[in-house]
């Protein structure tokens, strides 16, 4: 009897397999190519929903002001977008035997080799490839989304863990970060127009007065493995550029050709990295929150608008640390996350 009952799960077990099969091949196949191959095929990034150019000749394209929160919906966590799969062997046999799964990484593979090569430098032809216009206003706390988890080595002479490499989560966490992302000279330049104390003087006096509550967060995104390789030789080169108090906040990445590891496609979408030859700014609350985005360089106001913003989240952070919290409530911006 014990022996017919396990010999009906296993075929139910198997049927139902089959069935999961046939469903993911007929969904499949009810996919334009063109569809799985691109994006953005209604030119507008697929989940941030910002406008961006077709990239084809004669086209007259403006960058939006930023309208709705980026980022993503849950807290990010150490760990999360990192290259080091940390599965054990049966959860990833499982996972590369399983259909629907196969058919998501061939589309993201499919998009990721078949993207035109010259796509992203198509679209630095509008505005040096801005990709929006920053939100005038800081985005409500009780709106706004989080800044994903990102792994990547850093700059440090201590050294980056037995991983070699650290998470930006715990750096972030109880602090105003103002971040910027960038992947090449060009982009570096772009963020600069935000950031640097030629640009933007009044920030780094707020930065300077505010410490360690404001800090700055640098990001360099690689392409590909040849590019990784001349930013680690760099190393000594970068580290005459950039203040020794930054060099364990200086984190190097290379994005990811897989659906799994690293700051993938869907990650960069939701935080509005739509381009990655164009520099990034980003304006990060205690509590991992994005409140404010720039992209490419700054136009009139906006480092105006940044600055205001920083200002506004320093007395928003400072406020909320002196309401006095009931038991088990989160401080923000406050080292002691729980009161007991």
């Amino acid at each position: 009897m014990t022996t017919f009952i396990r010999s009906v799960t296993t075929q139910e077990r198997a049927q139902s397999k089959i069935i999961l099969q046939q469903k993911a091949r007929e969904a499949a196949q009810k996919i334009p190519l063109h569809l799985g191959i691109d994006r953005n095929p209604e030119n507008r990034s697929a989940i941030s929903r910002i406008p961006i150019p077709r990239g084809v000749k004669g086209e007259e394209f403006t960058p939006a002001v930023l309208a709705r929160p980026l980022g993503q919906p849950t807290p990010p966590r150490p760990g999360q977008n990192s290259p080091i799969d940390r599965r054990p062997i049966s959860e990833r046999v499982a996972d590369f035997e399983d259909y629907s799964n196969a058919l998501q990484r061939r589309q993201v593979y499919l998009r990721t080799y078949l993207r035109p090569y010259f796509q992203e430098w198509k679209r630095l032809v509008h505005y040096k490839g801005k990709s929006f216009q920053s939100n005038p206003r800081l985005f409500r706390r009780d709106k706004a989304l989080y800044f994903p988890n990102i792994w990547g080595q850093t700059l440090s002479e201590c050294g980056d863990g037995p991983d070699g490499g650290r998470d930006t989560t715990p750096v972030l966490k109880g602090k105003i970060s103002i971040i910027g992302m960038q992947a090449n000279e060009w982009a570096q330049e772009q963020v600069d127009t935000f950031l640097s104390p030629k640009d933007n003087p009044e920030l780094q006096d707020i930065v300077s007065r505010n410490a360690p509550l404001v800090q700055r967060v640098d990001i360099n995104m690689t392409k590909d493995w040849m590019a990784s390789l001349l930013v680690k030789l760099n190393r000594s080169r970068l580290r005459k550029n950039i203040p020794k108090e930054r060099w364990d906040r200086y984190f190097m990445i290379k994005l990811p050709r897989d659906i799994r590891r690293g700051l993938s496609d869907e990650t960069r979408d939701a935080m509005g990295l739509l381009n990655s030859s164009v520099g990034y700014v980003y304006l990060v609350d205690s509590s991992c929150k994005i409140r404010w985005a720039g992209s490419g360089h700054a136009w009139d106001g906006e480092v105006a608008g940044l600055n205001s913003a920083v200002g506004r989240l320093i007395q928003e952070e400072k406020t909320s640390a002196l309401v006095a919290p009931s038991k088990g409530q989160r401080i923000p911006g406050s080292a002691n996350y729980a009161v007991v």
